[in-house]
């Protein structure tokens, strides 16, 4: 299974970092030939991905999401030889999605080679390597600039900020609860990542350029455990969400539907967390978005939207990612978030979408709670 980059933030965005021999930097033209391979991914033509990967990757030698993807290719194409190469080739570079890595089918024709089940016996030893690798290209990139570098070994984080030292203690403090309230609550236990997980946050001048949409605000790349922003309230909050939720799936071993990874990601932008600890969510503009469609009738119906492929979201971003964070308003204010998690996970292996988990907390059809949830967006 090809590994793409995270539509966030209302529009679909990817990271254009990759290391050449000056280091890790934003390469805008990439963009175009990332988009001509994943189209190729779309129309399951393995020949012409292959084509267009070697190409990519003459040019940016060491992507590590793109070695992997032409590990993914070659892999589709019965290449025994050269599937492995490139998966050898990925890690090297930092790619350590190993749970990932191990349920993808793409890679079935590895799975017995002595390079596969070499890299899957390292991955304890590798991570904390592969992590100080990463950091020091990006120090290597940031350091002149003073930028702060921090690492919270407890929690396997490194920090990379532009913000001065009261707002980055800020920032800190803020994952830290917002993890801590997370864990304890939707993915019933810790919520921190196994491997070592790089936050950081680029002052907005360094940001130009760094994604391939000039709207997007941060990007989470689960691949090489990078976790980028531009600014250190919503957009950092949308990613954590992304990484710790990426962290449980790897626990439970699921890749949830795409209309819940980014409804979750939407839900956690605007909260406060109680002097008890309880979280209480806040109505941002993405409500009011929704709000509008439903008066002007363009909403999706529920079964469309959950079952929307992905490569779709990029056609109305906006649209998607407000519907999508609505949906989950509505269940956090029913209280039923984390019994609606909980039977997701449960029945993933009968239903990938969520729509059999909704409909056992509501204890009604899937066709009423979506009109319950529009006749909730009537409300002033």
């Amino acid at each position: 299974m090809k590994v793409r980059r995270m539509p966030v933030g209302g529009v679909a965005i990817a990271l254009a970092a990759v290391v050449g021999a000056a280091g890790w930097g934003p390469v805008p033209e990439a963009a175009s030939l990332r988009r001509e391979i994943y189209a190729s991914f779309e129309r399951q033509d393995s020949a012409r991905a292959v084509e267009l990967l070697e190409g990519y990757l003459k040019r940016f030698p060491d992507d590590a999401v793109m070695l992997y993807n032409a590990a993914c290719a070659h892999g589709r194409l019965g290449e025994v030889q050269d599937s492995a190469a490139y998966l050898r080739r990925a890690v090297r570079a930092g790619f350590h999605d190993f749970s990932h890595m191990r349920r993808d089918p793409d890679l079935r024709v590895i799975r017995d080679q002595p390079v596969f089940r070499a890299i899957l016996d390292a991955r304890v030893v590798a991570d904390p390597i592969l992590a100080a690798r990463r950091l020091e290209r990006w120090e290597g990139m940031y350091g002149a600039k003073g930028y702060r570098f921090e690492t919270d070994e407890q929690r396997r984080i490194h920090y990379m900020t532009s913000l001065d030292e009261t707002t980055h203690a800020r920032m800190r403090r803020m994952l830290e609860r917002l993890g801590e309230q997370v864990g304890a609550t939707l993915f019933g236990g810790p919520a921190q990542p196994r491997q070592y997980l790089l936050v950081a946050v680029l002052d907005p001048g360094d940001a130009d350029g760094v994604f391939d949409d000039p709207h997007a605000r941060g990007v989470y790349r689960h691949g090489t455990r990078e976790l980028i922003t531009a600014d250190a309230g919503r957009a950092l909050r949308h990613e954590l969400i992304h990484a710790l939720h990426h962290e449980h799936m790897d626990q439970v071993g699921q890749e949830h539907a795409h209309w819940v990874k980014e409804g979750l990601a939407a839900l956690y932008e605007a909260y406060e967390i109680e002097a008890g600890g309880s979280i209480v969510f806040r109505a941002n503009e993405r409500h009011n978005i929704t709000k509008s469609l439903a008066r002007r009738g363009r909403l999706l119906g529920w079964e469309r939207l959950f079952n929307l492929p992905e490569a779709q979201w990029a056609d109305r971003p906006g649209e998607l990612y407000a519907q999508v964070g609505s949906v989950f308003e509505f269940i956090t204010e029913a209280g039923k978030l984390e019994s609606w998690y909980r039977a997701y996970v449960e029945r993933f292996d009968e239903d990938v979408v969520g729509a059999t988990a909704i409909e056992l907390v509501f204890k009604r059809p899937l066709p009423e709670v979506e009109q319950r949830w529009r006749r909730w967006l009537e409300r002033e």
